[in-house]
């Protein structure tokens, strides 16, 4: 069983390719969360996977929400590991994924990274869309040999560009600090087709009049409404619309 979580489709490019090597089950986070889904259950020799993208050197919020309401059933030892994508530094994501399992009782055998494209378009820009491809192409090797050991079943930490744990608390203050909401607006050329309200994640936008509003206060800033607004109106502060939009081409 593979769990996934994914914004512009970085980790589910490395998710499908995992499934794909080990034959596992494929299972979205976000939507497991939509339907209320709480329970998961393994079968006897089934694997254990995490594959998601870094927030601010850390778990994106759904992730940590989602393993903090989960029930695993049937787990008897079986073989665990975490990936992750991430644009500059991955920071300690897999650190604070340790913590949350052992809770339940469940370790951490194999822990993973990936360095693609940072879709933080607030500082980074990827209107140089040819760069972004190459940067994914590039990324495509290392994730097939990511997905190799992991059907190989290998242990270790195989974690590229780690902060220590002390990150953890700044991570946690700066995620916070940039989750509401109030700086997503709308540009000129909103179509009104509510692609965003349906694939938020965390139902964080509503249709009125045809037009979206942000009607929670919190989201988990993934930034998926903004880089797969058809007509690229939704933005975040003041640098996004000089900065483009990345949808990965391969998911």
């Amino acid at each position: 069983m593979i769990l996934h979580f994914s914004g512009t489709g970085n980790s589910k490019h490395l998710a499908t390719l995992i499934a794909e090597a080990t034959g596992e089950r494929l299972l979205d986070m976000a939507a497991l969360m939509d339907k209320g889904t709480t329970v998961i259950c393994l079968e006897k020799d089934e694997m254990l996977g995490w594959v998601f993208p870094v927030h601010f050197w850390g778990l994106p919020a759904l992730v940590r929400d989602f393993i903090g309401s989960l029930y695993i059933r049937g787990y008897s030892g079986q073989y665990t590991f975490a990936a992750a994508t991430f644009g500059m530094l991955c920071g300690n994501p897999h650190g604070q994924m340790r913590s949350l399992l052992r809770q339940k009782g469940i370790p951490l055998n194999a822990a993973f990274s990936v360095r693609m494209v940072d879709v933080w378009t607030p500082i980074f820009n990827l209107s140089d869309t040819a760069r972004c491809l190459r940067i994914t192409q590039d990324a495509i090797p290392h994730m097939q040999r990511i997905a190799a050991m992991i059907a190989g079943r290998e242990c270790g930490n195989f974690v590229r560009r780690p902060l220590p744990a002390l990150v953890n608390g700044l991570h946690w203050l700066l995620y916070q600090n940039h989750r509401p909401t109030a700086p997503f607006h709308l540009a000129d050329g909103c179509i009104g087709c509510g692609q965003c309200a349906l694939n938020c994640p965390t139902k964080a936008i509503t249709m009125h009049a045809g037009r979206p509003q942000w009607t929670k206060a919190q989201c988990t800033l993934c930034l998926r409404c903004l880089h797969h607004c058809p007509a690229f109106a939704i933005q975040y502060g003041r640098f996004t619309h000089h900065h483009g939009q990345f949808a990965n081409p391969f998911v």
